[in-house]
């Protein structure tokens, strides 16, 4: 029943997406282009076609954060971990301005696709993952854990600001700086058909192995001693927990920049949606939470939406952060009461 709210949901809201925004479009106008192929306007053609990669981008980035969140949940047996807290997503962003800037700042001609985007993000993600859980082994408390990683992100932030402001010094094409840093805040903006499929591609096999790996993600939240007795391998599993996170935010951080707390609230809301933190249950709803979430946020920052008169595109932190933020404080002051 909550699947099928969620996903008539979802094919409302993409429909919403697709017609908002500062130049509105007629649902009926969207229909004659999916059934004629124009809507007998080439304006809103062109405006369609540039939306619809946005509204499925919305859709499976939204999916793939929710389940790179939960995966770090049950890693680190706790509520609070995210990508994007923990330091993943800087570390991933901080992969993608290396991989901008060094060949332009150097002129080594490296030639820039959503592949080396997603390979540079990638390898970041990893590094920093890598951190954190080196240092998991010497911190025992996750509140302590969860500081250290928001520290990886403030030194990942620093560091793409020093290439930023190298690059400026050196006379880098404004244009590419201005879409770095739109990209650098999280935007649906400038995504392309291309790499909204591609990242669908990504999402979707990194979400169905997900799911086929349940079973062994609940004994693991029941404890290492009990996982190691019903015959899972602890190191196998853990280094699939990281790949798979750290791919789904990598590709998602290439193609629309790193977006938070998309990964912290959804499997929170999936399980008392659900009523049990089962992830055979718990994934498919909180993907569908995550796209939910992610194509709302997308519509208020457009122009027009919130704020009549403006001109400019909102961050998508903002609606995500003034949903998230408060969730987070009400979680870490039970965390505290439990004194977790």
């Amino acid at each position: 029943m909550l699947i099928s709210f969620l996903l008539l949901s979802i094919f409302f809201l993409s429909i919403l997406s697709i017609t908002t925004g500062t130049i509105k479009i007629e649902p009926k106008k969207f229909y004659n282009y999916l059934v004629e192929g124009t809507t007998g306007n080439p304006i809103y053609d062109k405006i369609i076609k540039c939306r619809i990669p946005r509204a499925l981008g919305a859709i499976f980035a939204g999916m793939g954060l929710a389940i790179a969140g939960l995966l770090m949940q049950s890693l680190f047996r706790n509520p609070l971990a995210d990508p994007y807290l923990i330091g993943v997503s800087g570390g991933a962003s901080l992969g993608v301005a290396l991989y901008i800037f060094t060949s332009l700042l150097f002129k080594l001609g490296i030639p820039q696709s959503i592949w080396g985007f997603i390979i540079s993000a990638y390898l970041g993600s990893l590094v920093s993952m890598f951190i954190v859980l080196a240092l998991a082994k010497k911190v025992k408390q996750i509140t302590t854990l969860l500081i250290v990683g928001l520290m990886i992100d403030y030194i990942s932030s620093g560091l793409i600001r020093i290439v930023i402001a190298f690059s400026n010094f050196l006379g880098v094409n404004n244009e590419v700086l201005a879409s770095f840093l739109m990209w650098r805040y999280g935007s649906l903006n400038s995504l392309i058909l291309k790499e909204a499929i591609i990242m669908s591609i990504f999402v979707v096999i990194c979400c169905s192995i997900t799911y086929l790996m349940s079973k062994y993600l609940d004994s693991y939240l029941l404890g290492e001693m009990y996982a190691k007795s019903v015959g899972v391998d602890i190191k196998k599993l853990r280094i699939f927990i990281i790949l798979i996170s750290c791919m789904i935010t990598a590709t998602v951080v290439a193609c629309v920049g790193p977006i938070g707390f998309i990964g912290f609230m959804c499997p929170i809301v999936a399980r008392l949606l659900c009523g049990t933190s089962k992830h055979i249950y718990v994934i498919p709803n909180a993907m569908l939470i995550g796209a939910v979430f992610l194509i709302i946020s997308d519509i208020l920052v457009r122009p027009g939406v919130v704020i009549p008169t403006t001109s400019k595109e909102l961050p998508l932190m903002c609606p995500l952060s003034l949903i998230g933020a408060p969730i987070a404080i009400i979680i870490y002051l039970k965390i505290k009461k439990m004194g977790i």
